[in-house]
C-alpha cells in the first residue's frame, strides 16, 4: 500500500473531540505523511501533526522510523489526537523499526482452508474474512503484553479500535523475512502460526 493511501485511510480516524492541551513526550513510529501533515503512533494513539504544528520534522522520515517526540496533545479521542510536535529525535537502535517496516502488506496463515487475509499497515492489523473486512486493531509493540506476559522479542499487544481499552489479543514475533512471518500465540491457545505474504 502506497503512503498515500495509509495517510487517506488514516485521516478518516476522526477523534472525539476532547479541547485540551496536554504536555506529552515519547517513542513512537512514523505512519505516513501528506500535504496536511504526518502521522504517527505511539503510547497506544494514532497522533496527527498537522504542516503548521511541527510536520516539517517527520516529512523526510522513512515508514515507521522510530523516534523521539515532545509537544502537546488536543482534541483527544479514544485512540486519537492532534500533537502539536516541539521536538523530535531519531532513535537510531530501536529494537523493532525493522520489524514493523518487514510486517508492512498482507499475509495468509499457511495451510488454511479460508479465505482469511491480515492486512498489516502502519500500525493497523487488519482480519479480512472472504475480502469483507471484520475486525480492526490498532498495534502496540514492546517486550511484554498488555496483561504483563513477558517475552523474549517483540510482543505485539492488538487493541480493537472502538472498543474497551483492554488488550484484545498478543503475539510474539518468531520469525520474519520477505515471504514468511511466524507468530506465536501469547495470549491463547493457537501456539504459533505462520503465514505466507500475499502477492498480488
Amino acid at each position: 500500500m502506497r503512503l498515500s493511501v495509509v495517510f487517506v485511510a488514516l485521516a478518516g480516524v476522526a477523534p472525539v473531540a476532547v479541547l485540551a492541551q496536554e504536555p506529552f513526550e515519547g517513542r513512537g513510529y512514523v505512519i505516513a505523511c501528506g500535504e496536511e501533515g504526518c502521522f504517527l503512533n505511539s503510547a497506544g494513539f494514532d497522533l496527527f501533526v498537522a504542516a503548521d504544528q511541527g510536520a516539517g520534522m517527520l516529512v523526510d522520515l522513512p515508514m515507521l522510523a522510530a523516534v523521539e517526540v515532545r509537544g502537546s496533545l488536543s482534541e483527544i479521542g479514544d485512540s486519537s489526537a492532534a500533537l502539536r510536535l516541539e521536538a523530535v529525535e531519531r532513535v537510531a537502535d530501536d529494537l523493532y523499526e525493522g520489524n514493523l517496516q518487514a510486517m508492512q502488506g498482507d499475509w495468509r496463515p499457511v495451510g488454511e482452508a479460508n479465505p482469511f487475509t491480515i492486512g498489516i499497515y502502519g500500525m493497523d492489523w487488519t482480519e479480512i474474512l472472504m475480502e469483507e473486512e471484520q475486525d480492526r486493531f490498532m498495534m502496540s509493540v514492546g517486550d511484554a503484553c498488555a496483561d504483563g506476559v513477558t517475552y523474549a522479542g517483540m510482543a505485539i499487544s492488538l487493541y480493537r479500535y472502538g472498543d474497551d481499552p483492554g488488550a484484545d489479543a498478543c503475539w510474539g514475533m518468531e520469525f520474519i523475512d520477505d515471504a514468511r512471518m511466524s507468530l506465536r500465540d501469547l495470549s491463547g491457545d493457537f501456539g504459533v502460526v505462520d503465514f505466507e505474504r500475499v502477492i498480488d
